[in-house]
């Protein structure tokens, strides 16, 4: 009898731990909120178990928001799959890095993937830069700082402002910043000290009212060393005519040879000074 007794209350118990088991739980709130800090710590694995597990509560099979992040954690261990296929071609990280990018539209808080390429990111656009292709350099920079937390995020911002400069230096006629050879005059001082003395004209104001001095002008020598008319301007005028005839003269002088960046022909900026004098009387 006491046998019996005691076998009765095995099978019970063993049947309670196998209905236990066996039964969903009633409430799928702690399994997402679990799933959830999961996905967005990109451990899609992990989070796909507990959603899975979220789903088979009764009531839950059809649940559109469990449905919709088991789509996503599938799609994201596809990428990853993926991934880890292209990483043993060395010539399809552009392709590697447009599957990470997949991953952050469907979670942009998944930190490893913004670490990995935050980090090519940086590589790539200091190759670019170095490259002297500044468009895409400064588009990557870019990229790099807009990740939070990014290391980078200074110094990327500094090479991003001068890649567009860099870059509009060479597509779009602007003044290119420390250039390897400054743009000179094709006969030297001579030559500019030819153009004036052939063609001054003192004016009738200036030599009226015994003006004389010094005319400094700014101007913008361009790519085939010829002087942009609309750039020359004054920097420190005499008045009585001279500031407009010093502005005619400068505007003569084209015969320059251009300044080099980088190996090409770019736009420089220019200062010089024009002396009016009118001898002794």
């Amino acid at each position: 009898m006491r046998f019996l007794t005691l076998l009765t209350i095995l099978t019970l118990l063993i049947s309670n731990a196998l209905h236990a088991q066996s039964t969903p739980p009633k409430d799928s709130t702690g399994h997402k909120v679990q799933a959830d800090k999961l996905f967005l710590a990109g451990k899609y694995q992990q989070a796909k178990e507990l959603y899975e597990k979220a789903k088979q509560v009764p009531g839950n099979e059809n649940d559109d928001y469990l449905i919709m992040q088991l789509e996503n954690c599938d799609k994201c261990l596809g990428y990853w799959r993926s991934i880890q296929e292209l990483s043993k071609d060395a010539e399809a990280t552009k392709v590697t890095m447009a599957v990470y990018e997949k991953i952050l539209d469907i979670n942009p808080k998944d930190s490893t993937v913004q670490a990995t390429l935050m980090t090519n990111y940086w590589t790539l656009a200091k190759q670019r830069y170095q490259q002297l292709d500044f468009q895409r350099a400064g588009e990557l920079f870019r990229k790099v700082s807009g990740y939070p937390q990014s290391p980078y995020t200074a110094e990327a911002r500094v090479l991003a402002d001068s890649s567009d400069i860099y870059a509009k230096s060479l597509t779009e006629g602007f003044i290119a910043p420390d250039v390897e050879v400054p743009a000179t005059y094709a006969s030297g001082l001579k030559g500019i000290s030819n153009v004036i003395a052939n063609n001054m004209k003192y004016p009738d104001k200036a030599a009226k009212e015994k003006i004389s001095g010094k005319v400094w002008l700014g101007f913008i020598i361009n790519e085939k060393g010829k002087v942009i008319p609309e750039s020359v301007r004054v920097i420190k005028g005499i008045g009585g005519g001279c500031d407009e005839e010093a502005m005619r003269l400068i505007k003569l002088m084209n015969n320059w040879t251009p300044a080099i960046k980088w190996g090409k022909p770019v736009r420089f900026q220019n200062t010089f000074g024009i002396t009016f004098s009118l001898g002794k009387e």
